[in-house]
């Protein structure tokens, strides 16, 4: 084969990848485009106030995932009428939990070169109070019923928790001091009655008992554990294995959670 067709095949290929990549690019703006547009039978949305105030009219918040303009926003609609119209407030979140009139919510911030991630702390009028930065990606969020304590997780590594290819950060803040234990993993185990330590240590899914006390999934050894946390104390203890993602009742009388079964 000649130089000169080595070129020519060069330059052939090089078009042929520059179309590839320009038919991707145009597809994500397209996709992008269409996420922002109301689609057809969608849910009725329309801009305005929400709030998170306890007293009042019973309203759910939560966020609108519906295609079009206000999407991931928090949005109300009554709690006796889940179909109404949906009111959004303009404030967009990647996770989102509130109780007492405190919300926590986790957004991305979108950079130039990669987006990053930060916790904001919201007040009843959805007003941001206190903001802390993430090392990853957002997965969970739960604020204690008191409104006192916030709590999040998030993926520094992998992106799901299939497997055991993946790490968490679960932090807890004390949204009325600023006091934040950034990470669960500093927290003494005590498992089967004894101190535990280990490389591979994961916690995610932190449900509030009250503002001392909290329940939560450990992960360790290929196993899932049930903890109890004593914030005080800074401990935390196994109470049972092959379950994980724990979740309080308002009432805080039944404790509901996923159990694994063993592979």
């Amino acid at each position: 084969m000649t130089t000169r067709n080595r070129l020519l095949i060069l330059v052939a290929a090089a078009a042929v990848l520059a179309c590839v990549a320009g038919a991707a690019v145009w597809h994500a703006s397209d996709r992008a485009a269409r996420r922002n547009t109301e689609q057809a039978g969608g849910p009725p949305v329309v801009q305005g106030a929400v709030s998170l105030a306890p007293a009042g009219p019973r309203l759910m918040v939560f966020r609108n995932m519906a295609w079009g303009p206000h999407r991931d926003e928090l949005a109300t609609v009554p709690a006796a009428s889940p179909g109404a119209t949906r009111t959004a407030s303009g404030v967009r979140c990647l996770r989102f939990h509130a109780a007492a009139g405190t919300g926590i919510c986790l957004q991305s911030v979108h950079g130039t070169v990669q987006d990053t991630y930060r916790a904001v702390v919201l007040d009843s009028h959805l007003k941001e109070t206190r903001h802390y930065p993430l090392n990853g990606i957002p997965t969970r969020a739960r604020v204690s019923p008191s409104g006192h304590l916030a709590a999040w997780t998030v993926f520094v590594g992998g992106d799901s928790y299939a497997g055991t290819d993946f790490s968490t950060r679960t932090s807890i803040l004390d949204v009325r001091t600023g006091r934040l234990d950034a990470s669960l993993e500093d927290f003494t185990i005590l498992k089967d009655g004894h101190r535990y330590r280990a490389t591979d240590v994961n916690f995610w899914g932190v449900t509030f008992a009250d503002d001392g006390h909290f329940y939560a999934t450990l992960a360790t050894g290929g196993r899932t554990y049930l903890i109890r946390g004593d914030i005080a104390a800074r401990t935390v203890t196994t109470l049972r294995p092959n379950v994980e993602c724990p979740s309080l009742s308002p009432d805080g009388t039944r404790l509901v959670f996923k159990k694994r079964v063993p592979g």
